[in-house]
């Protein structure tokens, strides 16, 4: 089974290294399109210590910083990314309602993701972006383990 158009959403952990790898390969081998996204959950907070325009600076600081990170990523994965069709996309949002929604107006076949463990409590009372998003889905989904090494 081949897959024409993956999208890989990545947080630059280990997992979502591992699924950026995982997508790109997928893609190289079924002659398909890849899709970057990553998605900026910005908590809204109203601080004492932080006044409005500082708050807007420290989003486009954020994006700016997430926007380098997936210039260096698509650089250094040169060979690997030759002859792939390739968008990338920086969002703000809740990382797995972004993915559905990208993934169902791309029209995606499949969405790669890395599986990381509950790492908050939210986490363990709301569950994973990884979760959410296989349960949202319309088209299928991989969840990518970084090696054990």
């Amino acid at each position: 089974m081949s897959f024409g158009r993956i999208l890989c959403a990545i947080d630059f952990s280990e997992a979502s290294l591992a699924a950026f790898q995982q997508a790109a390969e997928m893609a190289r081998v079924g002659g398909g399109e890849l899709y970057l996204l990553h998605s900026i959950e910005a908590r809204p907070y109203v601080s004492d210590l932080l006044g409005i325009n500082e708050m807007g600076e420290t989003a486009v600081e954020f994006e700016e910083k997430a926007s380098a990170a997936i210039e260096s990523l698509v650089a250094a994965s040169g060979s690997i990314l030759q002859g792939i069709p390739l968008n990338t996309e920086i969002t703000t949002g809740r990382a797995y309602v972004e993915v559905i929604n990208r993934a169902r107006d791309w029209r995606a076949d499949l969405i790669v993701l890395g599986a990381r463990g509950a790492t908050s409590v939210e986490q363990l009372v709301v569950g994973s972006t990884a979760e959410h998003v296989m349960k949202g889905a319309s088209c299928s989904v991989l969840i990518v383990r970084p090696s054990q090494a």
